[in-house]
């Protein structure tokens, strides 16, 4: 619409679009106060008809004013006829409120159209809507050029909503209008505005209408007390909802279209040579050439979707030509196509030329960037690059096909209704929970009747990853409690070097930030804020890096811009070099990775700029396996590492581990590479030049490109590289006599540091290094082609700028402070990390591969079925046989590895060691913030890392969740999780917060508490797991009691005041021979858990059938009823049990599980 702007999201389109034909509730004659019998439309006409004549009067007073003027008051004058025309009473505020020892000076409020006058309203005048009038000579994102007040008037209405029980604000300058809410919990940019000078000189009735429909007094609330009950709120909520059924919808039509396209190229008369690479000689579900196909398919998916989101913001086109526009929309754009599908008599098969012209479209994107003749943004990238879709630029597919694939992008159907997808107004993040449920499927190629068949069949590795789609809110709390205390350190720092600056000399040969001398304190914030460093090691799709790109660049742009709420343009700007400069993302799933990039060039897209080089940044690869340390290179490889596994020979693995260990202690403290350090901070200089890059054009992109190709095939690199996977093969590979040569031991690592290298061009005719003995380089090929397949990640050598940062001394960082040094590791640590066992689960592992087996009646006929399966199918056997070697052999490389000391212990936990790998990644001044299930404060199996925690004053927070309310909707309800949040710099006491369902229940002060280390040692001193409360009150109760009465023992000191033991009797399983399943002489009834209840021991009986009951109240009235159990034991062995021990003929047990929800409870009786 013309004149109209939707920014952040407030009102979805579908909704703007029902205000304007009334059909949506609010939109009555009576709902904006007018007698029944009256039309609205003539309301909206007579209003029009008003507001033209009051533009025109204003137009002829600004035009007799002084140019300095601001017009201030004739502004006023106009914007308040134009509001009582709408329905209000503007009331002028001349003096300021103050909240939070700030002043607001908010020129109107809108008094209740209800009250008789303006000097007769019964509440104070700050309680109703604030307006706030500016002169239409004021710019309304800036602030004035006099310095008062200190905001902008779009910022100080945005900063007064945010402090204030206040939802809903209006701020104009006459020309703009807009609608502003409460968005304290969101980093973007939002409102909705009106551009009355556009609309009015335009004639454009329609949207005067909408404005009219939006911005009459009853859409508004009365007063602050009821804020979340006016129509506009009602609007925003529905727009909240009608969001969440656009991405279910959007979901399922990435789901349809990925089928439609699959099979439409796979089964066209043009794509024979596709074919052949899926022939029957595959016998397993899932092979190599399936999921490059479905790569191929996803990309394609990947540049509709970043095509149709910038062509609906209008980010595409540069500059104003408006011939030029109307060519690419008519010809080439993908709204045209979008046009086309939604009409049947277009989607009509037996004709292919829509592909071979969408094929020209994306080529105008493409390295050569062949759409400037049409004025548009240069794109390049791997999503435009020419290897993207190499297989599907060779093949054809019919009209029908690849319309109906954008159909199925293009709408969905809601309540009855078909509905267009709004891209201009998708939220980034609306892309995780199509990554979510791509997670839900592995593509399948199969023949039937000679005819090749795409589909997407239900798999595992949403379930093998521990995929969760993270709820926003969660995200937000974590920027809160993990990144912004860095952004307030590194502007503390900034303000720090400014204020010990005397003479200074700042380089400004780099315009990549496209600063303009700005003052040294300037400067020194800007610095500050791109040297941060934030990495999500399990990205996913790029959830919390986006919000962490938002957060900082919100934070850059205020300080570029010197306003509180800056204006969307410098804010995407800011956004723009943060993606460039400070975000990091790893993941182990490709498909995640490519995603992650998608949201990243979506969110940091700029108009006349090319996509952002990210391969350096966002890789694939298991954040779990690999160097985190390059000294372990020096203390060879462990002689665990060489433990047997499923497929191993058992003798040859005793054989290297005992060769291994007579290598290492000969190895002596000689380093391995003897230059290490500097080595390091050679790659770290190479890879900052990296990072100086712009990327600013295409050929600077294709520079930086080049540039880091070049650095993978540096000599020092390349023999570390080759070092770390040698190190770390020796965990993954088949220890048998077929890989007898290739087993890399402490010596092979050793004889590196003599080797030579050389670069040589492979047959492919690209350039890679070589070492001359050929012996050796055959141990380095093996390890590095298991590194591919298993995607080891080698923190140092992946970011080496950010583990090997360059000393004070070094060369020169352009646009640095020259004496500003950087500590080793990233500066935040942010994500949502897998929540699973490493240990292969049978079932889920073959549901893509063999249903029968997936779907046996049990586990014993399961095992049967695989039993079989080398004779009936020998490549699932060994395909099955390779996941249990692989997840026995992370599982090895966990507990023998040395990386994680603390959480490799008992049945490990993915979210465990992702925990201890995030404190291991931050600087000394860093943070982390990941969600986790609570057992990391909890467990017994975590109990060595919290306490480590606790000890080092490491935790900063950890807010516990009840998943009741579904945060994680795909997650049990009765699951807790936590966000968890620390800090490499010691803090005293931290805050906790237990049993909360919503993150808004944090705003509640009685729910907070804090415990310091002492507080933790005092309640669980042989633990030193988290003690769990309701409210703080709760908290200082138990201290208070544990300060006065000890724990029953504690087992550090040995000390015992209460002189109590405990003992087990028998066991279910493991002293099941002793029971008998009737009565008889000297024998006793075998009491469990489930039979007793807080001081009953007569709570539950067992029935003849084997089931338990509880006993009914006339039965316990008997006191000579005696509960039946299920087994009887002989007296003897009870009395060998208890001889020595006690000679009481009574005892207290106990049951320790309670419920399956509660905790650290447990029931006694006598």
């Amino acid at each position: 619409m013309i004149g109209v702007q939707f920014e952040g999201n407030l009102l979805a389109a579908d909704i703007t679009t029902e205000l304007l034909t009334g059909n949506i509730k609010g939109q009555t004659p009576a709902d904006f106060g007018l007698p029944k019998s009256d039309k609205l439309e003539d309301e909206i006409a007579i209003a029009w008809g008003d507001a033209k004549a009051y533009w025109a009067s204003f137009q002829r007073q600004l035009n007799r004013l002084d140019a300095e003027d601001t017009a201030t008051s004739i502004t006023r004058e106009m914007a308040v006829l134009l509001l009582k025309s709408l329905g209000y009473t503007p009331v002028y505020t001349a003096k300021a409120e103050v909240v939070e020892g700030q002043t607001y000076g908010i020129s109107h409020r809108a008094v209740s159209p209800s009250d008789s006058s303006i000097t007769n309203y019964e509440l104070p005048i700050t309680n109703y809507p604030p307006i706030h009038i500016i002169g239409c000579r004021l710019d309304i994102d800036k602030r004035p050029p006099s310095g008062t007040p200190r905001l902008s008037a779009h910022g100080l209405v945005q900063e007064y909503l945010n402090k204030t029980e206040h939802l809903w604000a209006i701020a104009t300058n006459g020309f703009r209008w807009r609608l502003l809410r409460d968005s304290s919990l969101m980093t973007r940019l939002t409102y909705i505005e009106f551009d009355l000078e556009q609309i009015l000189n335009g004639e454009n009735f329609a949207e005067f209408g909408l404005f009219y429909r939006l911005f009459h007094r009853s859409r508004l609330p009365e007063t602050a007390d009821d804020a979340d009950k006016c129509l506009l709120e009602y609007y925003h909520q529905e727009s909240l909802q009608q969001g969440g059924r656009v991405r279910d919808r959007l979901r399922d039509g990435v789901e349809k279209a990925l089928i439609q396209l699959g099979n439409g190229f796979i089964q066209h008369r043009d794509s024979e040579n596709l074919c052949q690479k899926y022939s029957d000689n595959y016998e397993l579900r899932i092979t190599n050439y399936e999921l490059i196909y479905y790569r191929q398919l996803l990309r394609l998916i990947y540049r509709l979707l970043f095509l149709m989101v910038a062509e609906s913001r209008n980010l595409l086109l540069i500059g104003e030509d408006t011939e030029k526009a109307r060519i690419y929309l008519e010809y080439y754009s993908i709204e045209r196509l979008r046009e086309l599908a939604e009409r049947p008599r277009y989607r009509r098969e037996g004709f292919q030329d829509i592909w071979q012209g969408l094929r020209v479209t994306f080529k105008l994107f493409d390295e050569n960037w062949r759409g400037q003749i049409l004025g548009l943004s240069p794109l390049n990238g791997d999503l435009f690059g020419s290897q993207t879709l190499t297989d599907l630029n060779n093949c054809g597919i019919d009209n029908y096909d690849l319309l109906t694939a954008i159909r199925c992008l293009s709408l969905y159907e809601d309540k009855g209704q078909t509905r267009r997808v709004n891209y201009a107004a998708l939220d980034v993040e609306e892309l995780g929970s199509v990554y979510e449920s791509l997670l839900d499927f592995h593509p399948q190629i199969k023949q039937n009747q000679g005819i090749y068949e795409f589909n997407l069949v239900f798999g595992s590795d949403r379930k093998t990853t521990g995929s969760y789609y993270t709820p926003p809110q969660l995200v937000q709390q974590l920027i809160k409690t993990a990144l912004e205390p860095v952004i307030e350190e590194k502007l503390r720092q900034a303000e720090q070097k400014t204020s010990n600056s005397n003479n200074y000399e700042l380089q400004t040969t780099n315009s990549k930030f496209q600063i303009p001398n700005y003052e040294l304190r300037i400067t020194n914030y800007e610095l500050s804020l791109l040297s941060i460093k934030v990495i999500d090691p399990a990205c996913g799709s790029g959830h919390f890096l986006l919000a962490a790109a938002r957060r900082i660049g919100k934070e850059l742009a205020k300080v570029r811009t010197g306003e509180s709420q800056p204006a969307p343009e410098p804010l995407r700007q800011a956004v723009r070099d943060v993606i460039q400069n400070c975000i990091y993302g790893v993941d182990l799933n490709p498909l995640a990775v490519d995603l992650c990039k998608v949201a990243l060039w979506i969110e940091g897209f700029a108009t006349g700029k090319p996509l952002n080089f990210l391969d350096h940044r966002i890789k694939c690869g298991n954040s779990l396996v690999g160097v985190l340390d390059l000294d372990c290179l020096d203390a060879g490889i462990p002689d665990d590492a060489f433990k047997a596994v499923t497929g191993d020979d058992k003798k040859l693995a005793t054989d290297f581990k005992k060769r291994n260990k007579k290598e290492r202690e000969n190895q002596g403290q000689l380093s391995i590479f003897e230059t290490a350090a500097d080595d390091s901070y050679i790659f770290a200089k190479l890879w900052q030049e990296l990072a100086d890059f712009s990327e600013n054009t295409p050929q600077e992109v294709k520079e930086k490109e080049r540039k880091y190709q070049d650095n993978l095939l540096d000599n020092h690199w390349w023999l570390k590289k080759a070092a770390c996977n040698l190190w770390t093969a020796a965990f993954f590979m088949y220890l048998t006599e077929h890989n007898l040569q290739l087993l890399p031991t402490t010596a092979t690592i050793d004889r590196l540091k003599r080797e030579t290298v050389q670069k040589v061009l492979n047959s492919d005719s690209n350039y890679e290094l070589r070492i001359t003995n050929y012996e050796l380089q055959g141990l380095i090929d093996a390890a590095n082609k298991l590194a591919q397949e298993k995607n080891f990640f080698h923190w140092p050598l992946e970011f080496p700028e950010v583990f090997n940062p360059q000393p004070e001394n070094s060369s020169n960082y352009e646009l640095r402070i020259t004496n500003y040094e950087l500590p080793k590791g990233f500066d935040c640590v942010l994500g949502n990390p897998p929540w699973e066992r490493i240990k292969l689960q049978e079932k889920e592992f073959f549901a893509s591969r063999n249903l029968d087996i997936a779907n046996a009646q049990n586990k014993a006929a399961r095992e049967k079925l695989i039993k079989e399966l080398p004779k009936k199918n020998p490549a699932l056997a060994q395909a099955f046989e390779d996941a249990k070697h692989d997840a026995e052999a992370q599982s090895k490389f966990i507990r023998e590895g040395g990386r994680f000391p603390l959480t490799a212990v008992g049945d490990i936990n993915t979210y465990a060691v992702f925990a201890e790998t995030t404190r291991s990644l931050i600087s000394v001044n860093g943070r982390v913030g990941v969600i986790v299930p609570t057992g990391i404060a909890t467990d017994d199996t975590c109990k060595k890392f919290f306490g480590d925690l606790i000890q080092k004053q490491n935790l900063a927070s950890l807010y516990d969740f009840e998943n009741r309310e579904k945060l994680f909707a795909a997650v049990d309800s009765r699951m807790k999780f936590s966000l968890l949040a620390l800090s490499g710099k010691p803090i005293k006491r931290g805050n906790f917060a237990f049993f909360l369902t919503q993150p808004k229940q944090l705003e509640n002060q009685t729910r907070l508490f804090q415990l310091s280390p002492q507080d933790i040692a005092l309640i669980n001193p042989n633990t030193l797991t988290c003690p769990v409360f309701r409210t703080s009150k709760d908290a200082e109760l138990t201290k208070k009691i544990y300060q006065n009465v000890p724990v029953l023992e504690n087992e550090k000191t040995g000390i015992n005041p209460w002189g109590i033991s405990f003992m087990a009797m028998f066991h279910m399983a493991n002293d099941s021979g002793l029971f008998q399943n009737e009565a008889g002489d000297n024998l006793l009834p075998l009491y469990e858990a489930k039979m007793f209840h807080q001081f009953d021991h007569r709570w539950a009986t067992y029935t003849d059938n084997g089931d338990t009951r509880d006993l009914t109240d006339d039965e316990k009235s008997d006191l000579s009823f005696s509960v039946q159990p299920r087994y009887w034991v002989d007296r003897k062995e009870v009395e060998n049990k208890l001889s020595g021990k006690w000679d009481k003929n009574w005892l207290l047990g106990f049951r320790d599980i309670t419920n399956s929800t509660n905790e650290r409870t447990a029931i006694f009786s006598l």
